[in-house]
């Protein structure tokens, strides 16, 4: 295959028509549409001063034709000066130079009976539109002054400079009210877009917190189900595996006993299923339901006493206020894990469980006299640790001097 086959072909680029470039350049977009009719009203103008020669000397029409026309090629060019010199530079440039070849015109072609007095309205509104209201306002008052000063200038008689006044004064506060107007509705709509604007991109962010949010309440129940699990059920496991261990060792010798320990992992394979049942559920109901955490735990240690070779005891110090759900989960959990752990020490006989409450702390206290290799680490006790923090509590976990494992949550009530 030729290597070069596959080589994209080159499309050549496409330039705007003539007619496409003036079109773009004399018919613009957006707010500047209104330019249009500036570039009417100056092409009538010059139409009506050709049709009004014969009143004008060839230096006068000359003259007042290309003042018209610098001011059609100044307009033309008002967006270019504004990306050169800036909105504000080109903005009072271009109303300097108009506004005097508009004065020029008019000292030139007052004899001819053109619209030379409707080039103020232009540049009036021009100065409303570039400046707002009330410096455009100042600077149509001045307009009107050098316009007024122009005719008196050329020899025209006051009373027909006051007839003239008065007509195009009323044109002035016209066209005046007008673009202010204009301006005033401009503006609004531009902060009404902004606010738009403001409000999709809140919009956007308030959505993305949203998914945000889900996503990290989908992880936190997720962690939390882990935790349940492994608390739950991987303490009943616990407690199967040791029963089916003795029951292995004892099905030759002690069939009898044997037979008890394989009934007691059935009743604990049973109680593991419904455990199971209850997190699928997500866990609608909790060890918990309709007791208080003291009777639980007594409940959970006489069970484990029934069902472990290991005899376990509960003692509880102190009155028991009133917990909150997470802070009574919490502890549950973390006895059913210190049981759970005391089954996998070597040589343990023995685990007591003690809760005492002495405000504002409520500890719990899970300790057997097994050897542990165990250094208060683990998938169990990360999790529990985690749950401590997240109530403002804490949790210690490791060997004791004396010999055995201790494992000690406190919380705040």
């Amino acid at each position: 295959m030729n290597e070069h086959a596959s080589r994209p072909i080159p499309v050549p680029a496409t330039h705007p028509s003539l007619w496409q470039a003036l079109r773009a350049r004399l018919v613009p977009q957006g707010a500047n549409i209104l330019m249009l009719s500036v570039y009417i009203g100056i092409i009538i103008t010059m139409v009506s001063a050709v049709l009004g020669r014969a009143a004008l000397t060839d230096f006068q029409f000359h003259g007042t034709i290309i003042c018209l026309s610098a001011m059609l090629a100044l307009n033309a060019l008002l967006e270019d000066s504004e990306r050169w010199l800036g909105l504000r530079r080109a903005h009072v440039l271009h109303l300097l130079v108009n506004g005097t070849l508009m004065l020029a015109a008019t000292w030139l072609g007052l004899a001819a009976p053109t619209f030379l007095p409707y080039l103020l309205f232009m540049l009036i509104g021009q100065a409303i539109v570039m400046f707002g209201a009330w410096r455009g306002l100042l600077i149509a008052a001045v307009l009107y002054g050098a316009w007024l000063a122009v005719l008196l200038g050329r020899g025209m008689a006051p009373a027909n400079v006051a007839g003239n006044a008065i007509s195009v004064g009323m044109g002035v506060v016209f066209t005046a009210l007008f673009c202010s107007v204009i301006l005033g509705y401009s503006r609004q709509r531009e902060q009404a877009e902004a606010l738009a604007g403001q409000l999709r991109r809140a919009n956007g962010e308030l959505a993305a917190a949203r998914q945000r949010e889900q996503e990290l309440a989908v992880a936190q129940e997720r962690l939390r189900l882990a935790r349940d699990i492994h608390d739950g059920l991987g303490h009943h496991l616990t407690v199967l595996n040791v029963q089916l261990q003795a029951a292995a060792k004892l099905i030759e010798r002690d069939p009898a006993r044997a037979a008890a320990a394989i009934a007691t992992s059935r009743e604990v394979a049973q109680a593991a299923m419904d455990e199971v049942r209850q997190s699928v559920a997500a866990m609608r109901r909790t060890p918990l339901d309709g007791r208080t955490l003291d009777e639980a735990l007594a409940a959970l240690v006489r069970e484990f006493d029934a069902r472990s070779p290991l005899s376990a005891a509960f003692a509880l110090h102190g009155a028991l206020p009133p917990l909150a759900p997470s802070v009574a989960m919490t502890l549950y959990r973390a006895a059913q894990e210190g049981l759970t752990n005391a089954q996998k020490h070597a040589a343990a006989q023995h685990v007591a469980i003690e809760l005492r409450c002495d405000p504002p702390q409520l500890a719990l206290k899970v300790s057997d006299d097994g050897r542990s290799s165990q250094n208060g680490k683990g998938f169990g006790l990360a999790g529990l640790r985690e749950r401590a923090e997240l109530l403002g509590g804490t949790l210690s976990a490791g060997p004791r001097a004396d010999g055995g494992f201790e494992l000690c949550i406190e919380l705040p009530v």
